[in-house]
């Protein structure tokens, strides 16, 4: 192996860890990755432990990082910890085993004993590194994405009950909604939503039932890959409400030219998978819990 090199976290390195974290989503089926001004943000707060990042250079490159989060016990005392899987360059995957094994080393230092994390078939090169490292993997399929291709056409449905949300007035209704979906307050919703509608997104639709707002979704593309859009949140009490807000973001997506539209299935959603297959969506990937315990 080549001489790899495993550093702490220097002030300094955010632009190269938003370089390397770009450049290994970009092909992903949903690519994320932080921007600077969201990473120096992060850095910045007073949580923000730098004991729990770790980045591998070859020379004066930076090649690869990591990072986990120290989840306190309700009792005070430190045992778990959640675990991002190494995103690596293309041709150093290698070296991924090498900021695992710190960051285990790292953990054990600050008493935790459990390690959890996610993998992913849209990532399999994790799903093999945490085999061999020992977690277990299971609850496949209890997060999907699914994928609309805008070649396939448009979704004509009866009815049309889905209509656009007014930001200037209707936005604190979505907020309400949008808490059930990221399960935050919402005043921190409202703050994220007001944050969207200025970046631009492609549509925000809701369902009234006697006037009141029922069901909401939003549309946006993605900041790594605007030719993919997705559903960033999406709350329906049921099937009647979800399949002219579906209809309406497919149609809506192919007017503004993107190439794809990913719906995220998870928690009580994934009650709703079949209507997504009915309307033509398609299973992109499947996540998996995973944990490990540390000897």
């Amino acid at each position: 192996m080549r001489e790899y090199v495993i550093k702490a976290y220097q002030k300094g390195f955010e632009q190269d860890q938003v370089r390397v974290g770009i450049a290994v989503a970009r092909n992903w089926i949903w690519p994320y990755a932080y921007s600077l001004p969201d990473l120096l943000r992060i850095h910045a707060q007073s949580n923000f432990d730098p004991t729990t990042r770790h980045y591998c250079f070859l020379g004066a490159e930076m090649v690869g990082y990591m990072f986990s989060v120290i989840m306190p016990s309700e009792d005070g005392a430190v045992s778990t910890a959640n675990l991002d899987f190494p995103r690596m360059m293309p041709g150093h995957e290698q070296a991924a085993e090498l900021l695992i094994e710190r960051a285990f080393e790292t953990l054990k230092r600050r008493s935790v004993s459990r390690v959890v994390g996610r993998v992913t078939t849209m990532c399999p090169g994790d799903i093999r590194l945490a085999e061999r490292v020992g977690f277990s993997i299971s609850d496949w399929g209890y997060k999907a994405y699914y994928s609309y291709e805008m070649e396939w056409g448009r979704l004509n449905l009866p009815g049309g009950a889905a209509e656009e949300v007014d930001p200037q007035t209707d936005l604190d209704e979505c907020a309400q909604i949008a808490a059930r979906w990221y399960r935050r307050s919402p005043e921190w919703c409202r703050a994220l939503l007001a944050e969207w509608h200025e970046a631009g997104l492609i549509t925000h639709l809701g369902v009234r039932e006697d006037g009141k707002l029922v069901a909401a979704c939003m549309a946006a593309p993605n900041t790594v890959r605007p030719s993919t859009a997705a559903v960033y949140y999406i709350y329906t009490p049921d099937e009647h409400s979800l399949r002219p807000m579906l209809a309406s973001v497919v149609n809506k997506c192919v007017d503004h030219g993107v190439h794809n539209v990913i719906a995220d299935l998870v928690n009580e959603h994934r009650q709703y998978e079949p209507t997504y297959q009915e309307l033509g969506f398609k299973k992109a990937a499947e996540w998996a819990r995973c944990e490990k315990e540390l000897a």
